[in-house]
């Protein structure tokens, strides 16, 4: 619990951090509602535009929550989905897709504003209905000699995305979200620790994940929606095949739609490791203009911002924040316990970084982004049958670079 609490000190930080300073005054318009509830439940989700002038923040907004027509598009999965480590990956920009709807111009208190278009919609149902969505890759280096405790990682992971319709008529799939089916595999090249009589601990050269992922990102009500994800794999260093190997993940957030630039989100993602079993999901989706986005999320937060056009491309830079890490089984060769135990164990790590990724204007087309950043709070957690024998041991901070491609 000290350790979730003190993974909690450290995003809301960040997150504060990286919203203060475009903090500024905001009007957003909301049109009329719909006549009935009945009529509400009919109309698709609202999908998030920027912040027209015109309406009154001050004003009676009991009568302006529900949009008067149906909206192109819907709100985009979270930044916690492209993370390679967590439920409910997907082929798509950690938190950005290309602008595919606009804002309502047919309601009578927008009539007059522009169509302007919308960072945050998903593709449509035409484009979604595809069976093959997309494959992405990503590349991540930290730093290490191998001596002591500094321990260097090169994580390599690969996806392919498939969309199967799901509840595509149901009155509580309103945006027609398929489900997304991703095979994946991941590597993991370990240099070090430096075994000792003072320090006794080691990792095997290399780690392996094969994993099945599902996600769904329904719209129940023009309200409320949801992030649904789960991952079921095999986590090992492949001479090893055990019960303790295979893992079980997920994800459930709630979101709630609090203004037309504003999204509210909660809920849980159970990472399955063994020091670290869930961790909560809490905070709120911010877009208050075409070329700003704030995912102000624990344990996910991430602000982007665009800076540059392209003929086919949108130039976003970004600062994020991230709980990485995983879990395996390999047999010890060295420290305690008998040689040749099977032992399951952790590796944690808290990673702050910027840099930029480039979203193609059209549906098809080449997506990627490169980071660099800081990582502290590195431990080894090793799981032995003997409690006596459990291990945390701390690790030297590092610096990250990663890479990733998706087309």
């Amino acid at each position: 619990m000290r350790r979730i609490l003190r993974l909690t000190g450290w995003w809301l930080s960040l997150a504060l951090c990286s919203v203060m300073a475009p903090l500024r005054a905001q009007t957003v318009a909301l049109p009329s509602p719909a006549a009935s509830s009945l009529d509400r439940l009919a109309q698709a989700p609202p999908s998030l535009s920027p912040p027209p002038a015109g309406w009154d923040a001050y004003a009676p907004q009991a009568a302006q929550v529900f949009p008067s027509a149906p909206q192109t598009g819907s709100w985009a999965p979270s930044a916690l989905g492209g993370i390679p480590g967590y439920p409910g990956y997907s082929t798509a920009p950690p938190s950005l897709v290309p602008p595919q709807g606009t804002a309502p111009a047919n309601s009578s208190l927008l009539s007059s504003i522009p169509a302007v278009p919308n960072p945050m919609a998903s593709p449509t149902v035409q484009q979604t209905m595809r069976l093959y969505q997309g494959a992405r890759g990503s590349w991540a280096y930290l730093y290490g000699n191998g001596d002591g405790t500094s321990v260097g990682v090169n994580e390599l992971d690969t996806t392919a995305t498939f969309a199967v319709p799901f509840f595509h008529n149901s009155q509580a799939n309103l945006n027609h979200a398929p489900l997304l089916v991703t095979p994946g595999f991941g590597l993991q090249l370990w240099d070090g620790p430096q075994t000792s009589n003072s320090m006794q601990a080691d990792l095997p050269p290399s780690t392996y994940d094969v994993f099945l992922d599902t996600a769904w990102n329904p719209q129940f009500t023009p309200l409320f929606g949801a992030e649904l994800g789960l991952r079921v794999g095999f986590y090992t260093n492949w001479d090893v095949f055990v019960w303790e190997s295979w893992r079980l993940m997920g994800r459930a957030v709630g979101t709630l739609q609090l203004t037309p630039t504003m999204q509210g989100k909660a809920g849980i993602a159970y990472l399955d490791r063994n020091q670290v079993k869930l961790l909560p999901v809490i905070g709120v989706t911010w877009v208050p203009n075409p070329d700003a986005r704030y995912d102000i999320l624990f344990p996910a937060p991430k602000a982007s911002r665009r800076f540059r056009e392209t003929a086919k491309h949108s130039l976003w830079g970004f600062m994020a924040g991230e709980y990485g890490g995983g879990a395996w089984t390999f047999r010890r060769m060295n420290g305690f316990g008998n040689t040749g135990e099977i032992t399951p164990f952790d590796y944690n790590d808290i990673r702050i970084t910027g840099g930029c990724e480039w979203i193609p204007k059209t549906p098809n087309g080449l997506a990627g982004s490169a980071e660099v950043g800081y990582v502290f709070y590195r431990q080894l957690y090793y799981v032995n049958h003997s409690p006596q024998s459990s291990q945390i041991q701390d690790l030297n901070d590092t610096w990250m670079l990663r890479l990733s491609l998706a087309y």
